[in-house]
């Protein structure tokens, strides 16, 4: 069933349908001003990299510690919190993550990094990280701000896909760059249809249910990371996800339980040609045991040649889902309220 424009531009006042048709243009504008930073890294000293970020400024850094997976040849770890794991020290690589430059977890653990003399570099967009990046010397990026954290994916990401390449750990260099660059415009030009397209077909199948999204454990899995924050902040519902094989020794028994539920339950599977065998397998078992128990079930696999290409296709094409379904739930998917209020309670202490 079609949306119309007219309704869709009175549910969505603050303009995210504009940062979705954007996002490719983003991808190159990211591409172009990334061309021949100077991170100002000794790639020697590197033993382990720890990345830290909240929200829509970590996303970029769940991606690509997933995509560089098989390539990079350090540990690297995504960091939420004030605190930071023991291990950092003067041979970690510390990242700065925070859009707006003012994520208090991000700026405490940047301090707690510099005390322990680690090298580190910042990607965002003012506040004050850029003011003590450009004090003190950091290699970093200042991405475009004036957007929701969330809808500068390209821009944060960019970036850390031209360090990890900078560094060594990608496979993919500019080819898988500009290969993104066409399927990302190639898939808005559908996806913003709004007559028909399989972004809002699944939205109007998920309506008014608990969305549930299930992804193998490596390239995947921050895909489906992605998906359950942009329902939650989008769409403003709640999401759940898991992995597998993970969630076959545990949450599986979990369904049998699941009456009093019956209609509010619908299964997303996310999956990728490299998946292991046996992953695939267990995938395929999984819907059969599920799919009885859903209103909805579904798997979707990437598209694209690069595991770059096939890891955003279904990052984009999530996003659009939770648009989609924002605007069939009649809310403004920009807003976020409870954040806001979590913000404004927390400046009382």
């Amino acid at each position: 069933m079609k949306i119309s424009m007219n309704r869709l531009k009175e549910i969505d006042r603050d303009g995210m349908w504009d940062n979705l048709i954007d996002f490719p243009d983003h991808w190159q504008k990211a591409m172009d001003f990334t061309r021949g930073v100077d991170w100002s890294v000794d790639r020697k000293k590197i033993q382990n990299i720890c990345m830290s970020g909240m929200g829509g400024s970590a996303i970029g850094a769940d991606l690509i510690s997933a995509y560089s997976l098989n390539n990079c040849e350090v540990p690297v770890q995504v960091n939420r919190s004030y605190d930071l794991p023991g291990w950092v020290d003067s041979n970690t690589l510390f990242v700065a993550c925070s859009f707006s430059g003012n994520t208090e977890e991000t700026l405490t653990a940047l301090e707690k990094a510099k005390e322990r003399g680690a090298q580190i570099v910042a990607v965002t967009s003012g506040g004050k990280l850029l003011v003590e990046a450009s004090r003190e010397g950091y290699g970093y990026v200042k991405i475009p701000g004036g957007m929701p954290p969330r809808a500068a994916l390209a821009y944060s990401f960019v970036p850390l896909y031209r360090l990890f390449d900078y560094l060594g750990y990608t496979a993919g260099g500019e080819k898988a760059l500009e290969e993104t660059a066409v399927m990302l415009r190639q898939q808005v030009s559908m996806l913003s249809n709004t007559d028909d397209n399989q972004a809002l077909v699944i939205a109007r199948e998920i309506q008014d249910t608990l969305p549930i999204i299930y992804t193998g454990s490596g390239l995947m899995e921050p895909v489906g990371l992605r998906w359950r924050c942009q329902f939650e902040e989008n769409s403003k519902v709640l999401a759940y996800g898991n992995t597998v094989p993970e969630m076959n020794h545990n949450e599986i028994v979990g369904w049998e339980q699941t009456a009093h539920l019956t209609g509010r339950l619908s299964v997303i599977l996310l999956e990728d040609m490299d998946d292991h065998q046996k992953v695939k397998q267990r995938m395929q078992i999984v819907r059969e045991l599920v799919e009885d128990l859903t209103v909805y079930t579904i798997r979707l696999q990437t598209t694209g040649e690069s595991r770059l290409a096939r890891q955003f296709s279904l990052v984009q094409l999530g996003d659009w889902v939770s648009l989609y379904l924002a605007i069939i739930n009649e809310v403004d998917p920009t807003p976020i309220a409870k954040i806001d209020l979590l913000k404004s309670r927390l400046a009382e202490f």
